[in-house]
């Protein structure tokens, strides 16, 4: 479980962290914003959504996972684009996303089991 825990940081990372910096780095103009949006509102939620599934299906080992994703954006949207704006803490409700998707995805596995 920790090669798959690791495995789903790094997927965190490279979502919440890269993605927002290629976007702000390498799109011209309007285009960069044009694909955070793309990202705060389509990307995010799906990875979220994944992530608390992740987490749903071994709770004990990665029930830190959807925590973390969270974090990730903050750390990564406050360092692209504003340090301490609170405007983004609003999109921090992908905490609840996940840890939604992770109660769903244990409620699942307890009937299923």
């Amino acid at each position: 479980m920790v090669k798959k825990n690791v495995l789903c940081t790094l997927c965190s990372a490279l979502i919440m962290l890269l993605l927002p910096w290629c976007a702000v780095t390498f799109a011209k103009g309007d285009n960069g914003m044009a694909i955070c949006f793309l990202l705060f509102f389509a990307v995010n939620p799906i990875a979220a959504i994944c992530t608390g599934v992740f987490a749903g299906r071994q709770p004990k080992a990665a029930w830190f996972q959807p925590l973390l994703l969270p974090a990730l954006f903050l750390l990564g949207t406050w360092i692209l684009f504003d340090m301490g704006e609170p405007a983004f803490l609003l999109y921090a409700a992908y905490l609840l996303l996940g840890y939604l998707a992770m109660a769903i995805a244990v409620a699942l596995g307890k009937r299923k089991g």
